[in-house]
């Protein structure tokens, strides 16, 4: 007695090809999220940004112009201020996989006391923002 396999094997039984319909569908649906709810921004991190120039808006303000996307909500993540410098780093919404147009966005940021002759830092970059030495008279 011998027995008989089908040569063409699993995906060629009912089982198979539920198998793979459910690898479709699902496959499809992944794909319809993605584009839709993943393309329209509905699914956002925070990313940090440089900080493209600061400026003293008032002796206890600062302003600072960053490099976002577009219309991606700046804000400032990290803020020290000792008795030589402030620190400061700025994060904006991101999108996975998509980038926008970039933009400079403004962020305000209010001091504890007036800067004075403190040097302003990008924590995320070291640079040297606002330097005492390179100050206007």
């Amino acid at each position: 007695m011998t027995s008989r396999s089908n040569p063409r094997g699993f995906l060629s039984s009912w089982l198979g090809r539920l198998y793979i319909a459910a690898v479709v569908i699902g496959s499809l649906a992944f794909a319809v999220w993605l584009f839709t709810f993943v393309g329209n921004g509905g699914y956002n991190w925070h990313a940090g940004v440089g900080v493209h120039s600061t400026r003293v808006s008032a002796p206890d303000r600062l302003g600072l112009s960053v490099n976002a996307d577009c219309n991606k909500n700046p804000v400032v993540s990290y803020l020290a201020e000792t008795d030589v410098d402030v620190q400061v780093a700025v994060v904006a919404d991101h999108t996975p996989f998509l980038s926008g147009v970039d933009c400079r966005a403004g962020v305000v940021i209010q001091l504890q006391k007036p800067l004075g002759d403190r040097d302003v830092v990008d924590k995320r970059t070291g640079e040297v923002l606002i330097s005492k030495s390179r100050r206007e008279p």
